[in-house]
């Protein structure tokens, strides 16, 4: 897919939005144009270009009460909505509808004027450092009534975590799986020559910053019980798998660690021994470890939803992606780095690829197979690391475009989120 000068086709899967707003005929599938977002927080235009529908038509007015507090939760909520893929956030400034008129409840005829399909109303209250949400659904061929209504007693340092909360209701309410909205991303970066660090981010791409380790050679960040766990570099020349929080090591394997994994009840590690690196399996606490490879490289253990376990294997030549002992990678001279994903069409698993000069972002059936690969990124510079979020509906990667990105699964409605980048990105809850 390559980007146009100002506007990239977007291509999005609207799952079941029709049924919940009572809409027959309604098309699973929406065209739009939408301009590659800068991380700057607006919300994106998006302009139909095709197609008996679009993407779902949302309104979010200024929530009554406290205008300080209105204008984080919409901010928000405007940006967890357009990342989604799912919705068109709306112009307030095209807002005809009388608010103090409406109250707390909603006039249709003045929604469905300006186009919207569903509107979010709310009462922001603040005392002091305490805030009281109160966050409504309501959709305009349903009538004045909400369809969703939740309310948050929160500090005011909370009010963006309530806010995710709400929109991923939101989402559950129109396609019966909830977002992933409120989540965090982890990865390593480059902090100085030879040093490495860990660093945590929000899944909007708020709230970033550097995560205390036990060195400044932090690697391969994943999420395990109870936090964030990271291989590091000692002075003695060791290299350990550390609990963010904890100067002990989490395990006492021996060899080198440079990485770890886990899920389903396990924890895989990436373990080298005389210049070897194989990856070994066991319990979470790093008892009843047993080699799973034997020969080549082999790097970067992931866990999918049935336990697979999927890695990184030079054993046939070139670096390739396994599940399980089988190739599942066909394409591209040397692919690394694989996620799982529980995208609702079907489980995939992405990785990075290079199919020539540059890297780029695919997904593969995890049974494998060429016909099964399809491509996230194309012509659009470097793509490394993907993650996908919890409800897998969402893929984030790094990009020599300068930071990082999000996209739908299909590598449409990419919008660039932070302007950092590094490796070994994963995100919480998958």
């Amino acid at each position: 897919m390559k980007l146009m000068s100002r506007f990239t086709t977007v291509t999005v899967a609207v799952l079941s939005l029709g049924a919940a707003l009572g809409v027959t005929g309604f098309s699973e599938t929406a065209q739009a144009q939408q301009s590659p977002g800068d991380g700057s927080g607006e919300v994106t235009t998006v302009t139909v270009s095709g197609g008996s529908q679009t993407l779902l038509k949302i309104a979010l007015p200024a929530l009554a009460g406290d205008s300080t507090v209105s204008s984080t939760v919409n901010g928000t909520s405007s940006r967890d909505f357009t990342l989604s893929s799912l919705f068109q956030v709306l112009n307030a400034q095209s807002f005809t509808a009388n608010l103090a008129a409406e109250g707390a409840s909603i006039d249709p005829a003045s929604w469905r004027n300006v186009g919207a399909d569903g509107v979010v109303k709310g009462l922001a209250t603040k005392v002091g450092n305490n805030v009281h949400l109160e966050l409504s659904l309501f959709v305009v061929s349903r009538g004045g009534a909400s369809v969703l209504k939740e309310s948050y007693d929160v500090q005011e340092g909370g009010i963006r975590a309530a806010t995710h909360k709400f929109d991923n209701e939101v989402v559950k309410y129109f396609t019966g799986r909830a977002g992933s909205f409120g989540t965090r991303l982890v990865y390593s970066a480059t902090v100085g020559a030879g040093q490495k660090g860990i660093f945590g981010i929000d899944s909007d791409g708020q709230g970033g910053g550097r995560l205390s380790a036990v060195s400044n050679v932090a690697l391969a960040p994943t999420f395990g019980p109870g936090g964030i766990y990271y291989a590091a570099g000692t002075p003695d020349g060791a290299y350990k798998l550390y609990k963010v929080g904890s100067q002990a090591p989490a395990v006492t394997e021996p060899g080198l660690i440079f990485g770890g994994a886990y899920g389903a009840g396990k924890l895989a590690l990436v373990i080298s021994t005389n210049g070897v690196s194989d990856i070994w399996q066991g319990s979470p606490d790093g008892s009843g470890m047993s080699k799973v490879t034997n020969g080549g490289l082999n790097t970067h253990p992931a866990y999918g939803p049935g336990g697979q376990l999927a890695y990184v294997s030079s054993q046939g030549g070139s670096p390739q992606i396994y599940v399980d002992g089988k190739r599942v990678s066909w394409r591209g001279s040397y692919n690394m780095a694989p996620v799982w994903c529980n995208d609702p069409e079907g489980t995939k698993i992405l990785y990075m690829g290079r199919d020539g000069a540059n890297w780029d972002v695919f997904s593969v059936d995890p049974g494998g197979g060429a016909a099964s690969t399809k491509r996230l990124t194309q012509d659009q510079g470097s793509n490394t690391y993907p993650a996908c979020s919890p409800d897998g509906r969402t893929v984030a990667f790094f990009s020599s475009r300068g930071g990082l990105f999000t996209s739908n699964l299909a590598g449409q409605n990419q919008q660039k989120i932070a302007g950092v980048s590094g490796e070994s990105l994963r995100w919480e809850g998958n």
